[in-house]
């Protein structure tokens, strides 16, 4: 299978992050990037290679034209902070009342950002960027029909980041992206099965027919994100029965992960997409350190095999996963599983 890397996805490397008021060390690193890359040339039968530099994501298809100027400030403000130790930038204030406005950079944090998990440094900016930039090429490589499944291997994340704002360890939006390019040659269905719900994927979509947002994830009753993913959101507008949430209880495992995915398969298929992107958050694991769910490794392969049944060209881009020992593992069962 071709693996689109993104090359610059270490410009991001957050050292802590902030809890309940906790400064803890930070899940998403570049560790992780790393472990799945290994798992996968040790598996054998990938391919890497970098996105051109011609490639331009098209980001204002699915971001707001401020937010995409901000993070770009703000990372480059973060690298002018002078020669201490590595910058990391939150929001300590988030817009209230009923007509916030922010015109400094410290309300500017929280205008663009919801949450404490998520700082910009220097990189932020260009790991974003790039990561966007190999998910846009691997939609290209799909819509051209030169692949028939192809797996975006970068960091950060993205299906938490909002039109106009970042959360959830995420800045840009791979998968949505991706999902705007192939949307331009036909309906594209996306399948979200990282263990927290795609809250931005959901809501950069909610009102648009073309696009169908499916989710498998832990209940947002005690799991991030905590106010989107419930069952009763299911689009608006013209986007009126496009979005599918399937929550499930936080200890579930395979029994209940298989009802969920034969739902979303259904629905999937009804919709009739010419192109399909997964969402690949491997953190539904028995052992992540931040998911909550019971599935073992071997279930990532099934999971691939299920959905190769829809034989539609396939883009999987990567999300969470964070125990470093099982993400490379989980994702090479699951690419073996949806390749054959």
């Amino acid at each position: 299978m071709r693996v689109i890397t993104n090359p610059r996805q270490a410009d991001h490397a957050p050292t802590v992050e902030v809890d309940g008021g906790e400064v803890i060390p930070a899940y998403e690193v570049p560790l992780r990037y790393a472990a799945i890359r290994t798992a996968l040339a040790t598996a054998g039968g990938f391919t890497f290679e970098e996105p051109p530099a011609t490639t331009e994501p098209p980001l204002t298809a699915v971001h707001q034209a401020d937010y995409v100027a901000y993070l770009q400030q703000a990372s480059a403000e973060a690298g002018g902070a002078g020669n201490g130790p590595m910058p990391h930038r939150w929001p300590s204030v988030f817009p209230f009342g009923p007509h916030p406005r922010a015109l400094g950079p410290r309300a500017l944090r929280g205008r663009f950002c919801y949450d404490t998990y998520t700082p910009i440094l220097p990189g932020t900016y260009s790991a974003a960027f790039a990561g966007a930039t190999a998910a846009s090429y691997a939609a290209h490589l799909l819509a051209c029909s030169q692949e028939r499944n192809v797996y975006v291997l970068t960091r950060p994340p993205g299906h938490h980041a909002e039109a106009d704002r970042c959360g959830g360890y995420c800045y840009f939006n791979n998968a949505a992206v991706a999902a705007a390019i192939l949307a331009r040659f036909g309906p594209v269905a996306i399948l979200d099965v990282d263990v927290h719900h795609g809250n931005g994927t959901q809501h950069i979509f909610y009102e648009q027919p073309n696009v169908l947002t499916v989710s498998i994830h832990g209940d947002p009753r005690g799991l991030y994100p905590f106010f989107s993913g419930y069952a009763d959101e299911t689009g608006t507008g013209r986007g009126l029965g496009t979005n599918l949430n399937l929550p499930l209880p936080l200890g579930s495992g395979v029994p209940e992960y298989r009802d969920a995915l034969a739902q979303a398969l259904v629905a999937i298929e009804r919709f009739r997409p010419e192109f399909f992107i997964v969402a690949l958050g491997t953190d539904a694991h028995e052992s992540d350190p931040i998911g909550g769910m019971h599935l073992p490794t071997t279930y990532f392969r099934e999971m691939g095999a299920n959905l190769r049944h829809l034989q539609r060209p396939t883009l999987i881009v990567q999300e969470g996963g964070y125990n470093l020992e099982v993400v490379g593992p989980c994702v090479v069962e699951f690419l073996r599983g949806i390749e054959g």
